[in-house]
């Protein structure tokens, strides 16, 4: 492993060769996932976030790494984020430990520069935790929902839909008699008509939302490389609810979506998910994440009032470790003594 060099690779064109590169390593971790793309990476540009991409090289031939995100500071401080990252071979142990360590090292000599106080990384890992990762804490926040809902795409379309359950056959099959129709779109107009739906429903269940510019940007930067689609799901001219779907590697995400207030009796949110689950199939999927599930729907859990909902679909209910953040302890000091600093400096003003 002496052989081993990490780099800072900068902003990487995806049709490149070393951005195809990147590009294949993340999508054959089935612990990474788009976030840890270049065409992620460019949304997060686009929203002001600085994304440092950093290569880790055996022999001049690229096999891991990671990009980290950093927002605006608070106070001079901030944290570096590594969603779904990094890229290692978590199936080896040794080579993920050395991997890490490099990773860590070049992220501390960054942070001293830039005030960052920690980095958090998130790979998909099934617990327990690994442990070369006793030096990292659980974080307070994930990014990535540490539980959620896998549904096999790998048998044919007939054998997904018979592995649903009952009820989610049945809602399906009524919105199909009742004349639901799935339309799709990569258009930058179907940004503001995905939203109008999906923020009716976020009115009615009360749940958080981004802005209409960030799946403006996502839409920018996903859509022209296909992983991004908007599907919707109308009848008679009426728009009945819609979602985003995310193709990426052999993982297909239902990263946000909703269901208006209109004609709800007809299924139309039902219709929306087999598509999406078709469309992922046809794209080379073979796992449809609902990104977000409780399995024993406590009442409390924010997702429980979803995942009723998606049950009815089938799958099986994973868990992951969850984010785990390493504190820089010397800047950690430096900036305890500057915060420090400053109250005194103002009580004496």
């Amino acid at each position: 492993m002496s052989g081993t060099e990490i780099r800072i690779l900068g902003e990487i064109d995806p049709n490149s060769e070393l951005g195809s590169c990147w590009e294949s390593l993340v999508k054959a971790c089935p612990e990474s996932g788009i976030m840890q793309s270049l065409h992620w990476a460019r949304m997060k540009r686009l929203q002001r976030m600085e994304a440092m991409h950093l290569g880790l090289f055996e022999k001049s031939i690229l096999v891991g790494g990671a990009i980290f995100y950093t927002g605006k500071k608070l106070n001079g401080t901030g944290i570096m984020v590594a969603p779904e990252g990094p890229v290692l071979p978590w199936h080896d142990p040794e080579k993920s430990a050395q991997y890490l360590r490099l990773l860590k090292d070049e992220a501390e000599t960054y942070a001293r520069a830039g005030g960052i106080i920690s980095m958090r990384i998130e790979p998909r890992l099934f617990p327990p935790a690994p442990q070369y990762l006793r030096e990292f804490a659980r974080a307070p926040v994930d990014l990535v929902p540490r539980e959620t809902l896998y549904v096999d795409l790998s048998g044919s379309e007939e054998a997904v839909f018979a592995a649903m359950k009952h009820k989610g056959r049945y809602n399906i099959k009524l919105a199909e008699k009742n004349g639901v129709r799935i339309s799709e779109s990569t258009t930058s107009d179907a940004v503001q008509k995905f939203y109008s739906a999906v923020s009716e429903a976020s009115r009615r269940d009360d749940f958080a939302l981004e802005s209409q510019d960030f799946f403006a940007r996502l839409a920018q930067a996903l859509i022209p490389s296909g992983h991004a689609t908007f599907l919707f799901a109308e009848h008679d001219g009426d728009l009945l609810g819609s979602l985003i779907l995310i193709t990426y590697g052999e993982r297909a995400t239902y990263l946000y979506g909703g269901v208006t207030n209109t004609k709800r009796n007809l299924m139309g949110g039902y219709a929306l998910q087999w598509q999406a689950m078709k469309n992922a199939r046809q794209a080379g999927c073979k796992t449809y994440d609902f990104y977000g599930y409780v399995p024993h729907r406590s009442p409390e859990h924010e997702y429980a009032r979803f995942s009723q909902f998606k049950s009815r679909f089938g799958g099986n209910p994973v868990r992951f470790t969850g984010a785990q953040e390493y504190f820089f302890m010397d800047n950690f000091a430096d900036t305890f003594i500057r915060a420090a600093e400053e109250i005194s400096n103002a009580a004496v003003k």
